[in-house]
């Protein structure tokens, strides 16, 4: 293991606090609502990590019902599977989103939940998702547009930081190509749903973020270790003074698949 490379179990720890954050926690409760679920549908949640949102539609889908739950990483599937070792109605597949390892028309709903921001082949992860779900079945994706987040940068440092945070940051617009995405490959759009997410705290998924915008400070020829360093506590200041704002827009689409 590279030095700087977690272990599973710390993958398993930082998953853990990133979910749970209230932000998280309220955007989750906020997709599941707008689902209208039955409680005999046949439900895949890609990308599902340590469980959460999997535990989450167990509450929703009965044992006439069935909920599988895909991601890469098997440490957060074990993280996963403990959660819902209660429910006999969910089970558990390592896979990839461009590979799905199911059969063709197995679900009614599919659920890939900023999963979109994390693939490079979206035609092809649209495409598997196509194939997974029934006729006339549907499916929830959500994803976001970096051009929406803004943050409180009082400071020409900080200003400049998010500059390169945001120039360094792969397909920005993702959250909103995918009403163009989405039809190209077959789906019906049927409603695109925003959704801001707020954070006034420096909380797990800020410290995440600021992990990799450091990354990219480092290798710019534009900012030194000093100023790396004084950027961060500006931040920081920022939060102990309770001014700490950011925002950004996720987008929710509910598609069908024509029967």
């Amino acid at each position: 293991m590279a030095k700087d490379e977690p272990s599973d179990e710390e993958e398993r720890e930082l998953w853990d606090r990133l979910l749970t954050t209230t932000t998280e926690e309220e955007f989750r409760k906020f997709v599941i609502d707008q689902l209208a679920l039955r409680p005999d549908e046949s439900v895949l949640s890609v990308g599902c990590g340590p469980g959460f949102e999997t535990a989450a539609l167990a509450q929703h889908i009965t044992e006439e019902g069935s909920i599988t739950g895909i991601d890469l990483n098997e440490e957060v599937l074990a993280a996963a599977k403990d959660r819902c070792g209660d429910f006999s109605q969910v089970s558990f597949k390592q896979g990839d989103i461009t590979d799905l390892p199911v059969a063709d028309g197995r679900y009614d709903l599919a659920i890939a939940k900023q999963v979109f921001s994390q693939i490079s082949d979206v035609e092809s992860a649209l495409n598997e998702l196509y194939r997974v779900i029934k006729r006339d079945g549907r499916m929830a994706v959500t994803a976001g547009d970096r051009r929406t987040h803004v943050k409180h940068t009082p400071t020409d440092r900080m200003q400049r930081a998010d500059d390169i945070y945001r120039s360094e940051m792969t397909d920005r617009q993702r959250g909103t190509r995918l009403v163009g995405l989405l039809p190209e490959t077959g789906f019906s759009v049927e409603k695109v749903i925003p959704r801001a997410k707020i954070q006034t705290e420096i909380n797990a998924q800020i410290e995440r973020g600021i992990e990799i915008q450091r990354r990219f400070l480092q290798a710019s020829d534009t900012f030194d270790d000093a100023e790396i360093e004084t950027w961060e506590q500006e931040l920081r200041e920022l939060d102990e003074a309770d001014q700490f704002l950011s925002c950004g827009t996720a987008f929710l689409y509910l598609v069908r698949k024509p029967e």
